[in-house]
């Protein structure tokens, strides 16, 4: 857990309507650290389109989803592309080989070198990249009448969106999209002095899907409440199962499927009260 110097566990508080329902077929993808997010085998398994809004520089998640699934994916971030990660890593070469500092080398790793060539192997066929920003206006960024009107309308979507803060303004226009999303996978940022606006995103998802997981993201600190400002929060289609879970009641974070999103900072323990 995330201790303080004298071993006290640091624990986080979440509103206890936010509690996750039980699942005994949750399962991570991606990375074992930030950029891996856990869905249920049975989002997997109804799942025929992914959509992932936000990649930065990792794509393990849409990776592994895909190695599972086989289907479609469409990836949005108008921060990378394939020039932009080719000139950054020709840059850092150049760097490189300049440079006789060991310590300046070990800045550097194979798989930052690597990147246009992973970008480009993964990112093709059925795997598409949009250089697209997300938000709530046609005019400057694509909203999900956009997105969806690139899938197919029998498609069954999944969605992990992380983008930065703007799942505020980009979640109010999937309300017209509810019945063909299997789950979402979303970073809420900003959480301790946005409460009030995430409990409203989320009160308009539970009507129609459940919380299956939540995971405090550890890159972040706590309020005086003890409010999280980053969590990780999963949510699967009600639509897809025949009756509505009990309350879980395994402790946050979850061993083995849990892990920090920053390797050198330890885990809150999660807590849930009103």
């Amino acid at each position: 857990m995330n201790d303080t110097a004298s071993g006290v566990p640091i624990v986080a508080f979440l509103p206890s309507a936010w509690k996750p329902r039980h699942r005994d077929d949750l399962v991570r993808l991606g990375s074992d650290f930030d950029g891996g997010y856990i869905v249920t085998e049975n989002i997997i398994r109804h799942t025929d389109f992914l959509v992932g809004l936000g990649v930065g520089t990792d794509w393990t998640f849409e990776e592994d989803f895909h190695k599972r699934k086989g289907c479609p994916v469409h990836c949005y971030d108008h921060s990378i592309s394939m020039g932009q990660f080719t000139i950054n890593t020709f840059r850092s070469a150049k760097v490189i080989l300049g440079s006789p500092r060991i310590d300046y080398l070990k800045r550097f790793s194979l798989s930052k070198l690597l990147r246009p060539i992973k970008f480009r192997a993964f990112f093709s066929g059925k795997k598409k990249h949009f250089k697209e920003k997300i938000g709530d206006n046609p005019e400057n960024s694509s909203d999900f009448k956009r997105i969806f009107s690139r899938i197919p309308h029998t498609a069954r979507v999944f969605i992990k969106m992380d983008i930065e803060g703007w799942e505020y303004s980009a979640l109010g226009g999937l309300g017209d999209y509810y019945d063909r999303v299997t789950g979402l996978a979303v970073e809420f940022h900003q959480v301790s002095y946005r409460l009030d606006e995430v409990r409203n995103h989320i009160n308009a998802l539970e009507k129609f899907f459940n919380i299956v997981h939540v995971h405090v993201n550890n890159s972040g600190v706590t309020d005086e409440r003890g409010i999280p400002e980053l969590i990780e929060m999963t949510f699967e289609s009600k639509a897809l199962s025949d009756f509505n879970e009990t309350e879980s009641q395994r402790e946050y974070p979850i061993d083995g499927i849990d892990f920090p999103n920053v390797v050198n900072n330890k885990e809150y323990k999660l807590e849930f009260r009103d």
